[in-house]
């Protein structure tokens, strides 16, 4: 049976709001609010200086320039604003700039950061910021390889003619994303996101079978799947009109006890292990996942750590959190809940070969390690398709 979207009822509403707070510039006499938002990954790897660039945007251009100046929530000195202060020209309403790692090393763990105008920074007259800007920064740890791991690389290139030690490490992916919107079910451009995945060897390896862990960033769709998530939970109306006919108190009631929102800052990340590798060049990275009513399905196997839920469960143990039998399931912060619930072995979605259902692959050569399969995300009208290409080192 086809799923229906959660949202649907409040796409027009939502819709209208977003037209109304986003003008061209014409008739428009609201706040003049400053967006900032990317189109790429919200997140940085320490190890590497590739920049985040940030679009600043306003609602209407203004008849003079803009300078802006920026902070950052660092005190460590992890990122530096090389293009600091930026300048909005006078009739235009966009520019960018860039966050950028120093390249300390100063990171244990990944750590949330947050991108604001500074203190001294002052606007004119009905010119206000939308919101800071939410990022984070991953260490990346490099370890040499062990003489046991040297043996399985050895052991893997003289089966197949393919360096594995060329894909571990700090690998570079490029990832087609195909989905649809979360409010409206429609059909979206598909998105190309470059990035890199941390990837090495699992312990699960021995000889003749070498089995592959990413470790941050799989399938350079860890961004995606974050604001997929506050997309269906902080930032959806159904989560945030509990009054509304058919609203839930519990979602306030989780939000308000966890301290967790559209602005709270968050660290969130992903993981996957198990990608198995044979001697004939075959990839296996399909595994056993479970759905909300705890039934067995066939899914990529991603791991979550989310700060937001490490809080709820940390309410419910202490007593803070009490979730009583008749408490709405939707109503928690488990990134396992919510996303990746549907069974990709055939289409769970119904759409006989209309929507975006695809048989799982993967492919290695010395060239290219490519990864094809879909995945979901709950109250959505369809899957959404991956096909990740990661590049060897050289």
């Amino acid at each position: 049976m086809k799923k229906l979207s959660l949202f649907c009822g409040f796409a027009a509403a939502v819709l209208a709001l977003a037209s109304c707070n986003k003008d061209n510039g014409t008739g428009y006499e609201g706040i003049n609010y400053i967006y900032l938002s990317t189109e790429g990954n919200t997140t940085i790897f320490e190890a590497d200086d590739t920049p985040l660039v940030v679009d600043v945007e306003l609602t209407k251009a203004l008849e003079s320039d803009l300078e802006l100046t920026f902070a950052v929530s660092d005190k460590e000195g992890v990122v530096s604003l090389p293009d600091n202060p930026v300048t909005i020209k006078a009739g235009e309403r966009k520019t960018s700039m860039r966050i950028v790692s120093n390249l300390a090393g100063k990171l244990d763990n990944t750590v949330s950061y947050k991108l604001g105008l500074a203190l001294d920074c002052v606007l004119p007259a009905g010119v206000q910021l939308n919101g800071d800007f939410d990022f984070s920064v991953t260490p990346v740890a490099t370890e040499s390889l062990t003489e046991a791991q040297k043996a399985i690389i050895d052991d893997y290139k003289a089966s197949t003619g393919i360096d594995l030690a060329s894909y571990l490490g700090f690998v570079n992916v490029s990832t087609v994303y195909i989905g649809s919107d979360l409010e409206t079910g429609e059909p979206v451009d598909p998105e190309t996101i470059p990035g890199k995945t941390i990837i090495s060897l699992s312990d699960k390896s021995v000889v003749g079978a070498p089995v592959l862990v990413m470790t941050a960033n799989p399938m350079g769709i860890q961004d995606k799947m974050y604001r997929s998530l506050r997309a269906v939970t902080v930032e959806s109306e159904y989560w945030l009109t509990p009054e509304a006919e058919g609203g839930v108190a519990d979602f306030a009631t989780l939000m308000e006890t966890v301290k967790w929102n559209g602005n709270s800052s968050e660290t969130f990340s992903m993981s996957l292990d198990g990608i198995t590798l044979s001697a004939d060049g075959s990839v296996g990275f399909t595994g056993e996942g479970v759905d909300q009513y705890g039934e067995p399905i066939t899914i990529v196997p991603f791991g979550y750590s989310f700060s937001a839920y490490d809080r709820e469960l940390a309410a419910i143990a202490d007593g803070t959190l009490v979730k009583g039998d008749e408490w709405y399931p939707d109503a928690t912060a488990n990134p396992a809940w919510h996303l990746n619930v549907t069974d990709i072995t055939e289409d769970g979605y119904g759409w006989e070969g209309d929507g975006n259902w695809i048989e799982a692959s993967a492919k290695i050569t010395q060239e290219s390690l490519v990864f094809t399969f879909c995945a979901d995300v709950y109250g959505a009208s369809d899957y959404f398709r991956v096909t990740a290409t990661y590049t060897p080192n050289k």
